[in-house]
């Protein structure tokens, strides 16, 4: 009995060796986030970090000649995921709206990144071909290609005495993951005089979104990584802070089509089949309605005009 009371006390004293030589193996790798040496810019205490937990979606427009609905519209996709689910209810890697809705506005002549969700819509003749429904919109300033993941961004006004130092925030676009890093390397977005722009909205409270790929970096101060942007985007000011569209910044409404039926911020090729209702439209005012969208003004004028018809 006493042989066995011995031998437990040993099996004891070496496992707890065991643990104590293993925790000591492997070489202390320092995390930034929670080193002593960071200190504010500032008296204030950094911000909270930013969360990047919504639908995002990258915007192109649709440049295919057909008639419209069916054409004219936009390519929509989720950001940094390979399927998106349309108006259909079906899966794929990108989706078609005939129509964008919101004060906030996507550029027509160019891919940009906007909040918001895709939503069912029917078209006489054409069945559902889906709209996009916008609550933020975020215009590229750099003149490359995004490449890589998009992260929302944004200085957190933290400075340290060593290097590498957790000065940024970033948060994965459609992602709970979220984390600080030691800044953004800006020279390969090809941002030019916008680089100055890009370094002060990153300050506010919105951030900017960056595309691009995080890369280690080490020093003095430990183990970080550093995001090397390709592309970023600055909210837009129709949609930041704002009741209604920023229309001073939006195309003008042109009529448009073979017959001048379409009311549209830019050229739409359609069938040139005339029909007794597109009559009605040469006289009547092509211009931006109340939700921000190109359309014909419903006057009592044409009202009448089209129930002749």
């Amino acid at each position: 009995m006493l042989k066995f009371k011995y031998l437990c006390a040993a099996l004891v004293g070496a496992v707890f060796a065991a643990l104590t030589l293993s925790s000591g193996a492997s070489p202390h790798v320092t995390d930034i986030a929670s080193r002593a040496n960071a200190e504010p810019a500032s008296e204030s205490a950094s911000r909270e970090p930013i969360t990047a937990a919504a639908t995002f979606y990258s915007v192109r427009p649709d440049v295919r000649r057909c008639v419209s609905p069916l054409c004219g519209g936009y390519f929509v996709k989720r950001v940094n995921m390979s399927t998106t689910r349309c108006a259909d209810g079906r899966v794929r890697a990108e989706c078609y709206v005939a129509e964008i809705d919101g004060n906030a506005q996507a550029e027509s002549d160019g891919a940009q990144v906007v909040r918001g969700e895709i939503v069912a819509r029917r078209y006489e003749r054409f069945g559902n071909l889906g709209a996009l429904r916008l609550s933020e919109s975020w215009k590229s300033l750099g003149a490359n290609q995004p490449a890589g993941t998009f992260y929302l961004v944004r200085d957190r006004g933290v400075r340290c005495i060593a290097f590498p130092c957790p000065t940024h925030h970033e948060a994965k676009l459609n992602s709970s993951f979220s984390r600080n890093i030691a800044g953004v390397n800006l020279e390969a977005a090809g941002l030019g005089e916008n680089a100055s722009v890009v370094n002060a909205a990153m300050t506010g409270p919105e951030g900017v979104i960056v595309a691009g790929q995080d890369s280690p970096v080490k020093g003095p101060g430990g183990r970080s990584f550093e995001l090397k942007a390709t592309q970023v985007y600055v909210r837009t000011k129709s949609d930041s802070g704002s009741t209604g569209p920023d229309r001073g910044s939006m195309k003008p409404c042109i009529k448009t089509g073979c017959s001048s039926q379409i009311c549209a911020d830019h050229n739409v090729v359609s069938t040139c089949e005339f029909r007794p209702e597109y009559a009605c439209y040469q006289k009547a005012t092509c211009e931006r309605q109340a939700n921000g969208n190109c359309g014909f003004t419903k006057t009592p004028e044409l009202t009448e005009c089209l129930a002749r018809k």
